[in-house]
Parts: C-alpha cells; sequence; structure tokens
C-alpha cells in the first residue's frame, strides 16, 4: 500500500466495514498500519484517504527468521525404515509489541505453484513443533522441523513452502473524534523448503 492512496467517489452511505474489506483487497500482502479517514467534497461525495503519514520510508524488519531458505539432501538406504532429516528455525522479534505466529507446511511444485498434499511430498512426512506461538519483543522462538520419508519414497527434488503467518488479535482502533480509523494489517512470510531426495 502506497502513502496517501485514495479511493474517490465512493457513495456517501458507505459503511466502514465495507470501506475496510475493500482496503484488505488492496492490502493482503502489506505489512503496515494504515490510517483511515473519511470526508466530503464540496458537491457533497464521500471520499476516503488511507494514508500511512507517520511511516515516511520503510520500516525495519520486525520479525527475522534464520535460516532464510532450507536446501538438503536426503539419501534413503536400505538398512533404514526411514530417511530423516532434523533441522531447527529460529524466529526472532525485533518490535516493540507480541507477535502471535502460525505456521504451516505447504507443498509447492518446482515452478513455485501450490500443489495438493500425497504421499510423494513433502507435508505428510514432516513434523513441525510448534506450530502456534507468541513471540514476546526482543524474545525470540525456536522451532523444530523432522522431515522423515519412508522406504519406497520416490526420489528426486521436493519443495514446499513454510507459511509463516503473523495473526492480529485487536486489528481496528478508532481515533479520539470518530472519523479515523487505524488498521493493523498481519503478515505472512514464506521460507522457500528444497530436499533432493536420493
Amino acid at each position: 500500500m502506497y502513502a496517501n492512496y485514495k479511493l474517490i467517489n465512493l457513495l456517501p452511505d458507505l459503511g466502514v466495514a465495507t470501506a475496510l474489506s475493500m482496503i484488505l483487497v488492496f492490502s493482503q500482502s502489506a505489512q503496515a498500519e494504515l490510517i483511515i479517514h473519511n470526508s466530503k467534497d464540496a458537491s457533497g461525495q464521500a471520499s476516503m484517504v488511507v494514508s500511512d503519514d507517520r511511516q515516511k520510508e520503510l520500516p525495519p524488519a520486525q520479525l527475522g527468521i534464520s535460516p532464510s531458505r532450507i536446501n538438503e539432501t536426503v539419501s534413503l538406504t536400505q538398512n533404514k525404515n526411514l530417511s530423516k532429516l532434523n533441522q531447527s528455525l529460529t524466529l526472532y522479534n525485533y518490535g516493540t509489541k507480541p507477535k502471535a505466529i502460525k505456521l504451516s507446511l505447504i507443498d509447492m511444485d518446482e515452478t513455485g505453484n501450490p500443489i495438493e498434499p500425497s504421499e510423494s511430498t513433502l507435508k505428510p512426512w514432516t513434523l513441525i513443533n510448534p506450530t502456534q506461538f507468541t513471540i514476546a519483543p526482543g524474545g525470540y522462538q525456536t522451532v523444530r522441523m523432522s522431515i522423515r520419508l519412508p522406504m519406497g519414497f520416490v526420489e528426486g527434488k521436493r519443495y514446499a513452502m513454510l507459511s509463516i503467518e503473523q495473526q492480529v488479535d485487536n486489528a481496528i482502533t478508532y481515533d479520539t473524534d470518530g472519523r479515523g480509523v487505524t488498521l493493523e494489517i498481519g503478515s505472512r512470510y514464506g521460507l522457500p523448503i528444497r530436499i533432493d531426495v536420493q
């Protein structure tokens, strides 16, 4: 969402809920705090101005993820029932507010498009712990991911994305004059995973 983005020629009786829904459409992948003001021009038409004037430049990153990607090789052997890969991830909260995080794994094809999980993809054989947690300001959370592939798993490269979703509990607050609305939008990050099964 760009600063001072304007939606004009809105009907005067446009409700706040409808307006907020429209803003969400424009800002699905944004991490920002937006200010919404309603006003009428000389002809009586309602207009809505969305601005983030308090952020004159891009804010610093508030969530750190290490490592930033997973690229590993797994070897299937005849003398083991399972082929295992254990990986630790650390998420850091550089912000001043607690961050509620939800994790989920999405199977992908080689072009980066989501695909349905199956016995030949990574998701059914992957354990993530924990999947939901809150990181205190200045704190961190270690996440353990374990991939256990069964014998007979088809060789080749497998792709997935670890979805890291920051959830917002109280997204909407109102200015004291009743004309302004602060909308805080949750964010979603993706950590790419590539496993070469040999």
